[in-house]
């Protein structure tokens, strides 16, 4: 394995946190109108490397790096040259490198889930306002795909802080429409962004396009003022600290009408929520509390009423509150391109949802909705960070779920992407055997919460295929109906023939 590089700055202080070492890869596929670097468009040329000579080099300087610098991966376009990129990471990382690329986000987009979780700092070019600037500034029709890309960051593992540059030509973006276009653009990677940057154009490469026989497409343009640059600069940070005042204000007021409409569903009883509240003591999760801030504590949760059918959260909403399952059940699930419901995960009494969200400060990607009367304590985010945020029991209590529910979404996928319709029923048959099974003289009993339909959900299967193949499982003698919401499993070693 081995990349090209087209050269090496050994101290450089603009391409990243501190001071860094640059390589600058060959290739990339836009023709950028102000290119100052067109020597390094062609993908193959320059100097041969392998990633372990890669790490061999760096280890040279790493001395004058500090607590902030690094290495930096510029071009071109790096991601370009994908694999590469991910192998010199891989042994950067385990070499504890602090690391950074700079990208327009297009190459090659099959290593991009590899390479993200890897870099601590990303550069982002935004080269254009509008799919019609972009074609006109880099001569390939790709405005749609730049902001897939970023939309695709978290997807990809991202979790690194952002730099974002925008090269200003006159008489091209030197205007303020441009620049609140430009804090539009970048509005999905808000919370990652960490710096903003306008770069004047300047014309020190022309000379570099004469030499190689290139025509210039900006002949003729003068070099943007510095000054002027920096005062688009300092009005576009100013326009995205805007945003980010009134997203943190209209978040308040959600969060505020909220937790007003739980409150609405407060049990009236104060003996009740005492009681729930000590029953919810033996749990680890509130087991932790010091006995000096408990009383603070159940003044500040919420013991809420939720009846069947009624939504707990819906997919984007801010992760403001926890919810911890005193009695009932509700299930998250996704509403698929297709119109159908698949479930992924059904909480009972004692569990919670909503821990990792708080703890990692990420939106919520799926629906929760009760599916029966449920009495849930709601525990605001300034409560958990005040009372449980530090405590090792609540962190641990909570990668564990986190963890159960990741293995059960994975046998979830895997049992869709694989298995036929009997092998997916007896497959949830015996999860629901896992997690809501009673042993009883005539087999194991499961009362569901769950209508027939919502079973289809949770399996992937259509409500009338489920329902033939649990006759199908009762005519066989695996398990008994009782009714709609009662099933007695009879033959489990019959069912775990079909999954194993």
């Amino acid at each position: 394995m081995q990349g090209y590089i087209h050269s090496i700055e050994t101290m450089g202080l603009v391409d990243g946190p501190g001071t860094r070492t640059v390589f600058f890869l060959q290739g990339c596929p836009l023709r950028c109108a102000f290119c100052h670097n067109p020597d390094t468009l062609k993908r193959v040329g320059g100097r041969a490397m392998t990633p372990e000579e890669v790490v061999k080099l760096v280890s040279r300087y790493r001395s004058y790096y500090g607590e902030e610098g690094g290495v930096t991966f510029s071009g071109g376009e790096p991601l370009l040259q994908g694999e590469f990129v991910y192998e010199c990471l891989k042994l950067l990382k385990r070499e504890g490198y602090n690391t950074c690329i700079d990208t327009s986000g297009f190459g090659n987009p099959r290593f991009n889930a590899q390479i993200l979780p890897l870099v601590d700092t990303l550069i982002l070019d935004v080269k254009a306002f509008d799919r019609q600037s972009f074609l006109d500034l880099t001569t390939i029709d790709g405005f749609d795909a730049y902001l897939d890309f970023l939309a695709s960051l978290d997807r990809n593992g991202f979790n690194g802080q952002i730099w974002v540059r925008h090269v200003m030509v006159p008489g091209l973006t030197d205007n303020k429409e441009s620049m609140e276009k430009f804090i539009q653009i970048i509005k999905p990677i808000r919370n990652k962004v960490d710096r903003i940057e306008i770069l004047p154009y300047h014309t020190s490469g022309v000379k570099k396009y004469h030499e190689l026989g290139i025509p210039y497409r900006l002949e003729g343009v003068e070099p943007m003022d510095k000054k002027r640059a920096k005062e688009f600069e300092i009005y576009a940070n100013k326009l995205f600290a805007d945003e980010l005042r009134q997203e943190r204000a209209d978040r308040e007021k959600i969060r505020q009408e909220k937790f007003k409409e739980l409150k609405e569903r407060e049990v009236a009883s104060e003996q009740e929520k005492a009681e729930v509240f000590q029953a919810l003591r033996g749990l680890p999760l509130l087991n932790d509390v010091d006995e000096v801030d408990v009383e603070a504590v159940f003044n500040e949760v919420i013991l809420s009423n939720i009846k069947a059918g009624e939504l707990i959260f819906k997919t984007g909403d801010p992760p403001d509150f926890m919810y911890l399952i005193y009695e009932g059940q509700m299930k998250i699930y996704v509403n698929t391109v297709d119109g159908e419901e698949q479930i992924f995960y059904i909480y009972r009494d004692g569990d919670f949802v909503g821990g990792l969200n708080l703890l990692v400060q990420t939106p919520y990607r799926y629906i929760g909705q009760a599916l029966t009367d449920c009495k849930v304590v709601v525990i605001p985010k300034a409560t958990f960070d005040r009372y449980f945020y530090n405590s090792p029991v609540v962190l641990r209590s909570v990668l564990v779920k986190s963890f159960e529910r990741i293995r059960w979404a994975e046998e979830l996928i895997q049992r869709l992407a694989t298995s036929n319709a009997s092998m997916k029923t007896a497959g949830l048959l015996l999860k629901l055997v896992k997690r809501i099974g009673v042993e009883t003289e005539e087999g194991i009993r499961l009362e569901l919460s769950m209508s027939r339909e919502e079973l289809g959900n949770y399996s992937g299967l259509r409500r009338e295929t489920i329902t033939r193949k649990l006759g199908e499982f009762k005519e066989l003698g695996y398990i008994e109906l009782i009714g709609n919401r009662v099933i007695i499993v009879k033959d489990i070693e019959a069912l775990e023939r079909y999954v194993l």
